[in-house]
């Protein structure tokens, strides 16, 4: 259950999509909402000047009472879509660092943000501070991409959403599932799980079907373990699909069934190492947040555990600790 949702703010049209949102997830969990803007110290005013100007102190004042009064502008206009508890905070320093440092400070349960970057600095997948927090915090991000269907217009509930989760076997990628659950029930989704099944040897590279002693046996393998995950989130009280796809590319088959499904957001988790062959670790992740144009659940699970044997499409101890 999310009982703080931090919405980090730069004063910019393009993240409006994403404090709507934020203001109706805080409707909807009864949860406290926080408008955060971090104010970076300036490093000149006139760049091309022949003497650079700094700013003064009189300068530097009035700056934050104006970033102070949009801020408190921004959290009236919050209070007044729905009856919620915000609170606003104009902090000083480097934005990633003082954004992950906020937000732990007020357990924060969930980042809404949108993709923007801010700043020269980007990352491919996704904005540079979306992309720090997510990296540096074990938090839950709503990476919230326009348009937005899977809220509706008004605070009241909405026809039923989609929200795609691709696991990959292992118990990395199942630690998003509690706080998939506790979005999907909130917004009313319908939870579809996805295993995307990758050939192994070269033979099966050769004749990609199903029918085959090996595949027969990889999909009953993957099936099973879908079917530990779907009862999870069954139980839990949400209606849950499951499928098994075949395909050489994890991230292109990811996107596919997202946009067959209809999906309003692909939850995914990450601890964006690289390097590794299970999506979780990165690579797979990345290409999925660089490409997808539905929004994102992201998650840097809390506890690192021992990767399982790339080649097991199943882990011995599934849904351990969900």
């Amino acid at each position: 259950m999310h009982k703080v949702i931090m919405a980090p703010t730069e004063g910019s049209d393009s993240e409006k999509v994403a404090i709507s949102v934020a203001v109706k997830l805080a409707h909807r969990f009864e949860a406290d909402l926080r408008l955060v803007r971090v104010k970076s110290e300036p490093l000149i005013i006139e760049p091309f000047a022949p003497m650079p100007v700094l700013p003064t102190e009189e300068m530097l004042r009035e700056e934050r009472v104006a970033h102070l009064r949009k801020l408190e502008a921004l959290g009236k206009e919050c209070r007044a879509l729905g009856e919620i508890r915000v609170m606003t905070a104009l902090e000083d320093g480097p934005v990633g660092p003082t954004l992950r440092d906020y937000a732990l400070k007020f357990n924060v349960d969930l980042i809404v943000m949108s993709s923007h970057a801010r700043g020269g600095m980007k990352r491919i997948a996704l904005g540079s501070v979306t992309d720090y927090l997510i990296r540096r915090t074990n938090i839950p991000v709503l990476v919230v991409r326009p348009p937005v269907s899977f809220i509706g217009v008004g605070l009241q509930q909405e026809p039923v959403s989609r929200i795609v989760v691709p696991l990959d076997g292992s118990q990395l990628a199942e630690q998003i599932l509690p706080g998939v659950a506790a979005l999907a029930l909130r917004l009313g989704s319908t939870v579809s799980l996805l295993h995307v099944l990758t050939p192994i040897s070269y033979s099966q590279k050769e004749i990609m079907q199903p029918g085959l002693p090996w595949w027969d046996a990889d999909i009953a393998a993957a099936d099973a373990y879908l079917a530990r995950a779907a009862n999870y989130l069954t139980n839990e009280g949400l209606a849950v699909s499951k499928d098994v796809v075949l395909s050489d590319n994890i991230a292109t088959a990811i996107l596919d069934y997202s946009a067959r499904m209809r999906a309003d957001i692909i939850a995914l988790a990450t601890s964006g190492t690289g390097g590794m062959s299970r999506f979780v670790f990165g690579t797979v992740a990345d290409e999925v947040t660089t490409k997808a144009t539905t929004s994102l659940l992201v998650f840097h699970p809390k506890v690192p555990v021992e990767v399982a044997n790339p080649n097991e499409h199943t882990s011995t101890k599934a849904l351990a600790g969900v």
